[in-house]
């Protein structure tokens, strides 16, 4: 059974809905919304959350990026054409598109992940995002889905034919998530300091609030720290997702004693 924790107001919905490419009906339009935080455990949670959408949603959203691509992009190589798609679909990418869309206001939490700041979670937020995605779909088919795509994510399509730096990547989702600022250590390779220019290999280590989440190498600085950043863009992610799974069981509704599930306040700002 669902249990509204934030509860959205009829009015509400009606500023989200002409953010859509097509008419969403309510219902699923809800479920888009719903996080796993907000229902139970088992097949609770599996009808009555986003997960099943976030599924479909990250496959839609993978073909209508890459046939946008490909379409567009007909000089690209095969290797760029990849690259692009993997920055568009990246988290830290979705997040930022849902915060332009401002789908944390509309998203139903669990009483425990709306304290938390959960609305304002990249992980939480791409996910909606992905969901959001399959509902237009499911509502009108790849055409509306290819048309919600190139209004919202006009801004990182334009960013232009490079893909957007590791080192840049990393930064935005550390400083997102509380992790710092990230800074590098980066120095000739063990053996490196006798061999000639050309031979030379670069290590370098990444830090975030002092401790070491990647290291990397590479025949020149540049190269060495965006290996390092890469390894600590990956970690950092999978950190996160850690992260929220843990959130997601501690903050399970069964958790709580019935009758504190059942007389819940209105947790929404102002309401």
């Amino acid at each position: 059974m669902l249990i509204d924790r934030t509860p959205v107001l009829p009015e509400e919905w009606e500023t989200l809905k002409p953010k859509l490419s097509v008419e969403v009906p309510e219902e699923l339009l809800r479920l888009a919304l719903t996080h796993p935080s907000a229902v139970g455990e088992g097949i609770e949670r599996t009808l009555y959350s986003n997960q099943r959408l976030e599924f479909l949603g990250d496959t839609i959203l993978g073909a209508v990026a890459a046939a946008h691509l490909f379409g567009e992009h007909a000089e690209w190589p095969e290797g760029l054409l990849t690259q692009r798609k993997s920055a568009l679909v990246q988290k830290v990418t979705l997040a930022r598109v849902a915060r332009r869309l401002e789908l944390g206001k509309y998203l139903i939490l669990g009483r425990g992940e709306f304290h938390a700041g959960g609305a304002a979670r990249d992980s939480i937020l791409s996910d909606a995002l992905e969901a959001i995605l399959a509902a237009i779909f499911l509502s009108g088919g790849l055409e509306a889905a290819q048309i919600f795509f190139g209004r919202w994510f006009q801004e990182e399509l334009n960013a232009g034919g490079e893909p957007v730096p590791v080192k840049n990547r990393l930064q935005e989702l550390s400083q997102a998530n509380a992790l710092g600022t990230p800074s590098y250590s980066t120095g000739l390779g063990e053996g490196s300091e006798a061999s000639k220019p050309s031979q030379r290999r670069y290590a370098s280590r990444v830090l975030l609030q002092g401790q070491e989440w990647g290291v990397g190498s590479g025949a020149s600085k540049k190269e060495a720290e965006s290996s390092a950043a890469q390894a600590a863009l990956e970690r950092v992610q999978v950190h996160l997702e850690e992260q929220a799974r843990l959130q997601e069981a501690v903050e399970a509704p069964e958790a709580l004693p019935e009758a504190q599930a059942k007389a819940e306040p209105d947790l929404r700002p102002g309401l």
